[in-house]
Parts: C-alpha cells; structure tokens; sequence
C-alpha cells in the first residue's frame, strides 16, 4: 500500500508501506493494505508506518487522513 503525507508547502513522506497506524481523534488507527475505504480527521502526534525496512515515525499536526484503493493520504 501507498502513503503520502502532506503539507500545505511539501511531501512530508511518501512510500510503500505494510501498515500505518496514526492518531485518530477517538484512538489510534490501524490501516493494513485493502482496509475499506475511509475519511476521517486525525489529531495531532506521531503517525507509525511500517515496512520491510523497518518503522518511521512522522509528526503531525491536526488534518485529515483519506484511505482509497490501497492509498492512504494524510494532509496536515
């Protein structure tokens, strides 16, 4: 699965990734590749991917987060 996460003025991160897990306003969000389809807001923190890589930890202020077709798009 694919994630981006943006800002008004950059590509903060973007790759493939095997799950993500970020800061939803009532708890913490799993998503893993095929989750359904998905809008919500997220709330300031740390989003987690993983990947065969290893993990990442990216900091967020408040936006949204759209999962769609094995993408998910995060916009602070």
């Amino acid at each position: 699965m694919k994630i981006d996460v943006v800002t008004t003025e950059e590509i903060v991160y973007s790759g493939d990734v095997d799950i993500v897990i970020a800061p939803g306003s009532d708890g913490q969000l799993g998503i893993l590749p095929r989750h359904a389809a998905l809008l919500t807001s997220i709330e300031a923190g740390i989003v987690l991917v993983r990947n065969t890589s290893g993990e990442t930890e990216i900091p967020v202020g408040d936006g949204f987060m759209e999962v769609s077709d094995d993408q998910v798009t995060i916009l602070v």
